[in-house]
C-alpha cells in the first residue's frame, strides 16, 4: 500500500512539482552562474556554438537541452529545500528592484496554468509574488508596434545608466524583456501557423518551406536578443549589489553590455518583416 501511495503521489503531483523544482533548480543555476567559476561561462552551455544549420538542427539541440533540463529538474526534487538567495525567483512582469538580476520564471503554457491566479500561485509556489500575466499582442501589427516601443524604452534604460541611475535602468528592463518575449513569440507563431496552413494544402509546398525558414530565423534572432537582455539584467543586478566594484567601473561595464545588447536588439528587428 505504501508503494502504491508513493506512485499515486508522483502521478498526481508531478506537474506541480516540475514547476516548483524547475524554478528552484534554474534559480540555483542562475545564482551559480552569477558567482561563476572564474570564466563567467554558464554552467549548462555545452551544446555547441549556436551556429545551427536550420530548423531541424535547432530542434535536435532543443531536444538535447530539454532532456538534460528534465533530468536536472527531477534530481532537484530529491534535494533538501533551503530558503536562501539561490532560490530567489520572480514572475515575468514583476517590476520590483528585488527582481533585478535574479531568475525569472519562463513565459510558457506549461507554467502559466500554475501562476494565472494568486490562489494557484500560493498553492504551487508560495514564495513567489503574483503579478498579472503578460498579455500577448492581439495582431501582428500590435506585435510590431510593441517591439518598437520596447526598443525605445531600451534606449531610455541606456540613458539612465549613462546618468548613473542603475536602479531605474534595471526596472525598465524588467518591463522590456517580457514584452519583447510576448511580441516576438506572437510573430514567430504567425509564421509557423501560416507554414502549417500552406503545408496542409500541399505537403511539398515551397511557400511552406519559405515560411518555415522565416519563422526559424526570427526565432533564432529573438532568442539571441533575449539572451543578451538577460545578461544585461544580471549585470545590472550585480552592479546594484556592489559586485562590480565601485560605481564608475560598474557603470562602464554595464554600458559596454548595453551596446552589445542594442546591436542584438536591432539585428532582431531587422529580421522581422514590418508586414505579414
Amino acid at each position: 500500500n505504501e508503494a502504491k501511495d508513493v506512485v499515486f503521489f508522483w502521478a498526481a503531483a508531478s506537474d506541480a512539482f516540475l514547476l516548483i523544482a524547475e524554478t528552484r533548480i534554474q534559480a540555483a543555476i542562475h545564482q551559480l552562474t552569477l558567482s561563476g567559476s572564474g570564466d563567467n561561462e554558464p554552467i549548462l552551455h555545452d551544446f555547441g556554438d549556436g551556429d545551427f544549420g536550420g530548423p531541424n538542427e535547432a530542434k535536435d539541440v532543443t531536444s538535447r537541452i530539454s532532456q538534460s533540463r528534465r533530468k536536472l529538474i527531477f534530481a532537484s526534487l530529491l534535494m533538501p529545500i533551503s530558503q536562501n538567495k539561490a532560490d530567489a525567483a520572480c514572475l515575468p512582469g514583476d517590476i520590483r528592484e528585488d527582481c533585478i538580476g535574479i531568475y525569472k520564471l519562463p513565459m510558457d503554457d506549461a507554467a502559466a496554468k500554475y501562476v494565472e491566479t494568486p490562489e494557484k500561485l500560493k498553492m504551487y509556489a508560495p514564495d513567489l509574488k503574483w503579478v498579472e500575466p503578460i498579455q500577448y499582442p492581439a495582431t501582428y501589427q500590435d506585435a510590431i508596434n510593441q517591439l518598437k516601443e520596447q526598443r525605445q524604452n531600451f534606449d531610455v534604460a541606456q540613458e539612465n545608466i549613462a546618468k548613473g541611475d542603475i536602479r531605474q535602468a534595471g526596472l525598465i528592463l524588467l518591463d522590456v524583456v517580457p514584452k519583447v518575449t510576448a511580441a516576438g513569440r506572437y510573430i514567430v507563431s504567425s509564421y509557423s501557423i501560416a507554414a502549417n496552413n500552406e503545408r496542409n494544402k500541399a505537403s511539398d509546398s515551397d511557400e511552406a518551406k519559405t515560411l518555415d525558414m522565416k519563422s526559424y530565423r526570427i526565432e533564432y534572432a529573438l532568442n539571441e536578443c533575449l539572451g543578451y537582455l538577460g545578461e544585461t539584467d544580471v549585470l545590472i543586478g550585480q552592479g546594484l549589489r556592489g559586485e562590480l566594484g565601485v560605481s564608475a567601473p560598474a557603470q562602464l561595464a554595464i554600458l559596454d553590455q548595453l551596446r552589445d545588447t542594442r546591436k542584438e536588439f536591432d539585428d532582431f528587428l531587422r529580421v522581422v518583416p514590418e508586414k505579414f
